[in-house]
């Protein structure tokens, strides 16, 4: 083209070369101005995005305040500058934020268009439209002992937190949270010895019919012992231990008399509540179907039902000591209980059509609990861990199912036990609804993260 314009003498090429010239230097000014715009449009989304969902977690009527807030949250992620003019306003239920801002053309001004106007809008419902109940399922095993309770009591004192600066005055339900302690069972509380849905045998004790025999006493013996390694288990699993093997001889008895006996059998409930016959155990309701006590067995700390005075439960989590063996099951099955409306514990709120529920589960180990209806077996060496895995799951679906949001928090489980990390994985309603933690900063934060996704405010539009 470029020779044949040299040679060109009659000037209509020159015209037409000089036409397609200036419409391709048109066409690439507004690629690159088209392409500036888009990117800092987008910014401006995530600008006003921000100051919205900031606006509405304040919780203020005060349009002034509003504004503050939601350019405050502007400044602090405005890294690269763009300025932003911002109107806030407000109806009953939703804070709105439209965005402003200049595009300041690159190529365009050749043709006239030296700046373009941007527009953006961010819509969030306010907060606090949304009631809350909680039921904290938190691990009290044997290896929850020491420095792991003490980093439990410090994350769940940081997820309160989350819900104690809300100052709003929506009522004293807005926010209802309840403790579900777990190790082999869960302790329902002595005060519901006599509810109607409960089934506990009287204290008390009871005596056979005397016998006797002949029987003669051990006056001395020599003895000798050797150590030996062997596999122990508890609660975290097995690990090498050192035992003691005696050998006697040389034992001398005392002359034969007669001994008399009568047996006794004392049983003494303390609060601790096992599982009903299947299918009966994974349901949440009592539905006729008592809940059986289990006697002459400890089972850590009460459940605390749903209440919004929160010192309360953050006294209950104080309270907390580690003991027992691990058996997600009843920790589950009776989180589910507290978050359902029907009896055993009747949470009417749990009803409410527009009420959140969500159940936060945390443990620090793997089952090593099998169950034998009533009574739950300790299963240290996990022979039985599959069906007991396979329990969780059903119960995890099920609660699911019924519109709980599940949160889980697999603490210091590692890469020792994969099954049950990726079992307690499963047990959430989504990926991001399950953390990971292998120490207390990760599980303050892991707490942390779940009170902000609880309370936190959503984007409508």
């Amino acid at each position: 083209m470029l020779k044949r314009y040299l040679n060109e003498t009659s000037g209509q090429f020159a015209i037409m070369f000089s036409v397609a010239t200036t419409a391709l230097l048109i066409g690439a000014a507004v690629a690159v101005d088209i392409s500036g715009v888009q990117k800092n449009k987008a910014r401006l989304q995530v600008l006003t995005d921000i100051a919205v969902l900031a606006a509405a977690a304040e919780r203020t009527d005060n349009k002034g305040e509003l504004k503050k807030i939601a350019k405050a949250a502007i400044d602090a992620n405005n890294a690269t500058g763009l300025k932003v003019k911002i109107k806030v306003s407000k109806t009953d239920n939703t804070i709105i934020v439209e965005g402003n801002s200049e595009y300041r053309t690159q190529m365009m001004g050749l043709i006239g268009v030296k700046k373009l106007s941007l527009d953006s809008v961010s819509v969030s419902p306010i907060s606090y439209d949304s009631p809350l109940n909680i039921a904290l399922v938190l691990d009290t095993t044997q290896s929850m002992s020491g420095a792991n309770m003490e980093a439990l009591k410090s994350a769940s004192e940081i997820l309160l937190d989350v819900f104690d600066d809300d100052d709003d005055d929506d009522g004293p339900n807005d926010v209802q949270i309840g403790v579900v302690p777990y190790s082999n069972y869960v302790n329902i509380g002595m005060s519901n010895r006599y509810k109607p849905w409960m089934d506990v045998p009287e204290d008390g004790t009871s005596y056979g019919t005397e016998t006797c025999y002949m029987t003669r006493d051990l006056i001395s013996q020599d003895c000798t012992s050797s150590t030996y390694t062997d596999t122990c288990y508890n609660d975290s699993g097995p690990y090498s231990c050192t035992k003691t093997s005696w050998t006697c001889t040389n034992k001398v008895y005392g002359p034969e008399y007669e001994k008399c006996n009568t047996p006794s059998s004392t049983k003494t409930w303390r609060g601790c509540v096992g599982s009903r016959d299947n299918p009966h155990h994974k349901a949440p309701n009592y539905s006729g179907r008592k809940f059986p006590g289990i006697v002459n067995v400890w089972c850590g700390s009460e459940i605390l039902d749903l209440t919004s005075n929160l010192d309360a439960v953050e006294a209950k989590i104080n309270s907390l000591n580690a003991n027992g063996y691990t058996y997600i099951p009843a920790g589950l099955a009776w989180g589910w209980r507290m978050l359902d409306p029907d009896l055993p514990l009747g949470g009417l709120t749990n009803a409410e059509p527009d009420r959140k529920r969500a159940l936060i589960l945390m443990t620090d180990g793997a089952n090593t609990v099998r169950l034998s209806a009533p009574n739950h077996y300790t299963d240290a060496a996990k022979v039985y861990s599959d069906s007991t895995n396979d329990l969780t799951e059903e119960l995890c679906t099920a609660i699911k199912s019924a519109g709980i949001e599940i949160y889980s928090v697999a603490y210091k489980l590692g890469s020792g036990d994969p099954d049950a990390t990726q079992m307690i994985k499963d047990c959430a309603t989504s990926p991001s609804h399950t953390f990971n933690a292998d120490n207390q900063d990760e599980l303050e934060a892991a707490f942390e993260d779940i009170g902000r996704s609880l309370f936190e405010v959503r984007l409508s539009r």
